[in-house]
């Protein structure tokens, strides 16, 4: 909602205000009728006098019914956690102390942006009870949002008089990057996942340097793996099964500058890539390594040191649920000398930046290669959809001839660059937005099985 809109609302929805009530405007017009027929029968006056003031009457009696409106209590009840682009549902409860029934119209003052799927509520409160009302907000942007007032319009049990007044009901959320993936690695499904698709895949995960336990030997297995004193004394073949190393150095770099706030389907390239990088960070957890975090632009924004546990992973969240995308650009000499600095252990450099800057930056071509002397590096960055449809679309004019073969010729020589950073020994993840943070889980897990690092 803009601010005009806001403002508009609240200038209808007044904090302290009596308006006239429904049946009040029907009986004035009513009235010009009466007030008519008194005058052809040359009793005007009087039956003006007599109509509006039995009308005036009852409207003071509606309205002093009404002025225990402001000892009427309202709660709003909301999740404590918010996720960029989720429809939250959002519980306004009232509380009616007085002895008729309440008939109102309600308007929360929702955070500026957000999306509701209705704006004004009514409910009926009978004496004595409570009632309830849901609306569903969407949040449009990450970080710290306030909800403001709520405002109630109570019309009067004779329907004349109209109470509007405002309840404070100031709280603040927390808005978080989407946080599914993290969910999904919490509740094991990855690892369930592995368990249901049989021996081939459990393989793939059982795969390491480091000794985790002994199973029965399956049809399949490498020789060198089975465990022969053991075998010997239970009579049996049985393998030893070794994990991926643990207490490894994850290194998260998250570009927040310029380009990173292009948006795509609702969100900018740093929503997503931060969704990616958290739930890297919550498989990187689970599996018993270390993570930091170093978010920067043309400074450095956010540090979060290594850490480990599911304890860090709420650290990790809550250092940059609110990072926003500068306007200036991109400083990857100070990011990386920082993290040089910082992190001298090998570590795996998750770098999630622009795919243009990662493939026309000479400059940082150059640091990438000194950072990959001591550590395993891993850039991430979007596909490009804009670019992927207009080299695939088919042109009718010769202006869209000319534009298809710019994209082709673009795209190739993306994939071409890219692979030059492969040939390097870089690791290079481009990825549809919608697909990024699976995509970045399961590079992050096949770096670990086959023991890269």
């Amino acid at each position: 909602m803009t601010s005009s809109k806001r403002s508009s609302v609240r200038s209808r929805f007044r904090d302290n205000a009596w308006l006239p009530g429904p049946l009040l405007i029907a009986l004035f017009v009513v009235g010009i009728g009466v007030i008519l027929l008194g005058a052809w029968m040359e009793r005007g006056w009087m039956f003006f006098l007599l109509y509006n003031g039995s009308i005036l009457l009852l409207a003071l009696i509606d309205m002093a019914f009404l002025r225990g409106v402001s000892r009427v209590r309202v709660k709003r009840e909301c999740g404590a956690v918010w996720e960029l682009g989720m429809d939250h549902p959002v519980r306004v409860a009232v509380f009616n102390p007085l002895s008729f029934t309440l008939r109102l119209k309600i308007r929360d003052d929702y955070p500026e942006g957000f999306r509701v799927d209705r704006r004004t509520m009514e409910v009926t409160v009978p004496p004595g009870e409570t009632a309830e009302t849901v609306y569903s907000a969407r949040p449009h942007r990450r970080g710290r949002h306030r909800f403001d007032r709520i405002h109630l319009r109570a019309v009067g049990p004779l329907r004349l008089a109209v109470r509007q007044r405002a309840f404070d009901a100031t709280e603040e959320r927390k808005v978080f990057p989407p946080l599914t993936e993290v969910r999904r690695i919490r509740s094991g499904v990855y690892r369930k996942a592995l368990a249901l698709n049989g021996p081939h895949s459990r393989r793939s995960w059982e795969r390491g340097s480091d000794f985790s336990h002994t199973r029965d030997y399956v049809p399949g297995d490498e020789p060198r793996t089975i465990n022969w004193m053991s075998s010997a004394r239970r009579g049996r073949l049985v393998t030893n099964v070794y994990q991926p190393e643990q207490g490894q150095l994850i290194a998260i770099l998250l570009d927040s500058g310029r380009v990173m706030g292009i948006r795509e389907q609702g969100q900018t390239r740093l929503d997503r890539s931060l969704e990616a990088a958290l739930g890297l960070s919550a498989i990187a957890l689970d599996r018993g390594d270390q993570v930091s975090f170093l978010s920067f632009s043309n400074r450095i924004n956010r540090w979060v040191p290594p850490g480990k546990g599911m304890g860090h992973l709420q650290q990790l969240i809550q250092a940059s649920f609110d990072l926003e995308p500068d306007l200036s650009e991109s400083d990857y000499r100070t990011a990386l000398e920082t993290l040089a600095l910082r992190q001298k252990r090998r570590s795996l450099v998750v770098l999630f930046t622009d795919a243009d800057n990662l493939i026309f930056s000479d400059e940082l071509m150059q640091y990438l290669a000194v950072l990959k002397r001591r550590h395993l590096i891993l850039t991430v960055s979007i596909r490009n959809p804009s670019l992927q449809r207009q080299a695939e679309s088919w042109p009718v004019r010769g202006e869209e001839v000319f534009r298809k073969a710019v994209a082709q010729e673009l795209k190739w020589e993306r994939e071409e660059r890219l692979s030059r950073l492969r040939r390097q020994g870089i690791l290079v993840l481009d990825s549809p937005s919608d697909r990024l943070a699976p995509a970045v889980i399961h590079s992050y897990l096949e770096v670990k099985n086959r023991s890269a690092l």
